[in-house]
C-alpha cells in the first residue's frame, strides 16, 4: 500500500482525534483515511490500555475488538462468497436452514436480514441465562415480531446471530475457520480473527473495565460472549490495517472476493419504500445509523461498531475512511457518533 507525504493538509484530523482523546472522549484511537488502494493519511494516538491494567500506549498493531462490523467483515462478504458459488441464495428463507422451526419463518429470507428488515427485535440479553450457540438460536426461533417481516428496518443482533449459523450451516465448517479462508485470505488481511490467542491479547486495546479488570482480547460484546466468542454479528478482533485492507477492497470495485454486478448490488439501496436506507449489511446515506457526516459523497456506504470502530467508504470515488477506538473502556455512556462524522467532514474538506 502506498502513501502519499501531505501530512501538513492533515493536522486538523490529527488535532481533533488528540483533542477527543485529551477531552476525555475516547482512550485513544488508530485511524486512516485512502483512495482505492492507496493509503492518504494515517495516524494513532493516546492509550491502548488506561485503567483496569497496566497502561499501554496505542501503536500501530493495536487490535481492535470490532464489534459489529463483524457484520459487515465477516459475515456479509461469507455470505457474498458461498452465493457466488451458487450454494445460496438471499430470497431463500430461514425455515429452509433450520426445517423444523414454526411455518412463520417462511416469511423472513437473508434478504431480510441483510437488509435487518426481517422483523426480528434488535437485542436480547441471552448471555444472563443461556452458554451456548444452539441454545441462542433456540431461543431466536421463539422470539415474537417487532414488525413483520419485510415491512420495517429495525437494526437487529438477533438477525446476524442467524446469518452467521447459516454460514455455517451451508458451509459445513466453523464460522471463523470459513472466515479465515474464504474471505481474509484472499483479500490478503492477516491480522483478523475470532478467539485471539494469548500473543494477540497482549496487543489488544482495553475495552470496558469489569469487577476492576479491563477487558483485552476477550470480545464485549455479552452474547458473543456467551457464544464462545464467535457469532454473525459481533466477535471479531482486527488491526487498522487489516480493516483498512477491507475497505480498500469495498472502495476499489471488483476484487477477488466479488464480481463488479456483486459489489454493485450489495451497497445498493434494497429498503427504499420503508424507513431506513440499508444496502447488504451495510448503512447507506441517509440512514439512522449513518455516521459520513455533511460532505460524505451520497454514494458512500458503512458501518460502526459499539465499541467505538467504524469503516466508510464510498464505492463511486474510491475514498474510505478507517476509524478505530476503544471508547467503551471509559464507559458506555459517551456517544461518539458527533466525533465520528466531524472526523469524515474534516476528511472530505481534504479529500473530497
Amino acid at each position: 500500500m502506498s502513501k502519499l507525504p501531505e501530512a501538513w493538509r492533515w493536522d486538523r484530523v490529527r488535532a481533533l482525534l488528540e483533542h477527543a482523546v485529551e477531552a476525555g472522549w475516547i482512550p485513544g484511537f488508530a485511524a486512516r483515511v485512502g483512495i482505492r488502494d492507496q493509503v492518504l493519511w494515517q495516524h494513532v494516538g493516546g492509550q491502548a490500555v488506561q485503567q483496569g491494567g497496566r497502561p499501554r500506549p496505542m501503536t500501530e498493531d493495536t487490535w481492535f475488538d470490532l464489534a459489529s462490523l463483524t457484520k459487515v467483515m465477516a459475515t456479509l462478504p461469507s455470505l457474498l462468497v458461498l452465493a457466488q458459488e451458487g450454494k445460496v441464495t438471499f430470497r431463500q428463507s430461514v425455515r429452509e436452514f433450520f426445517p423444523t422451526w414454526d411455518a412463520r419463518w417462511d416469511q423472513v429470507t437473508i434478504h431480510h436480514l441483510l437488509t435487518h428488515s426481517g422483523g426480528l427485535v434488535p437485542f436480547r440479553p441471552y448471555h444472563e441465562t443461556l452458554d451456548a450457540p444452539a441454545a441462542v438460536l433456540h431461543a431466536i426461533q421463539n422470539e415474537p415480531w417487532a414488525a413483520p417481516p419485510g415491512t420495517s428496518v429495525i437494526y437487529s443482533d438477533l438477525g446476524f446471530i442467524l446469518l452467521g449459523a447459516i454460514v455455517e450451516q451451508v458451509s459445513g465448517r466453523p464460522l471463523a475457520a470459513f472466515v479465515e479462508t474464504a474471505v481474509f485470505e484472499p483479500l490478503g488481511i492477516r491480522e483478523a480473527r475470532y478467539t485471539p490467542d494469548e500473543a494477540v491479547k497482549a496487543r489488544c486495546a482495553a475495552t470496558e473495565v469489569v469487577a476492576g479488570q479491563a477487558l483485552q482480547g476477550v470480545v464485549h460484546d455479552e452474547n458473543a460472549r456467551a457464544m464462545g466468542g464467535v457469532a454473525g454479528h459481533a466477535g471479531l478482533f482486527a488491526t487498522v490495517d487489516a480493516v483498512s485492507r477491507y475497505a480498500m477492497a469495498w472502495a476499489a470495485g471488483p476484487s477477488p472476493l466479488w464480481s463488479e454486478a456483486v459489489w454493485n448490488y450489495a451497497t445498493r439501496c434494497h429498503t427504499t419504500s420503508l424507513n431506513g436506507r440499508r444496502g447488504w449489511g451495510w448503512a447507506l446515506r441517509g440512514d439512522s445509523y449513518d455516521v459520513g457526516g455533511d460532505f460524505w459523497p451520497d454514494t458512500g456506504a458503512g458501518h460502526t461498531g459499539f465499541t467505538g470502530t467504524s469503516l466508510q467508504f464510498d464505492p463511486v470515488s474510491g475514498i474510505w475512511a478507517v476509524l478505530l477506538t476503544n471508547r467503551v473502556h471509559l464507559g458506555r455512556e459517551v456517544n461518539i457518533n458527533p466525533l465520528r462524522r466531524t472526523f469524515h467532514n474534516v476528511v472530505m474538506g481534504i479529500v473530497g
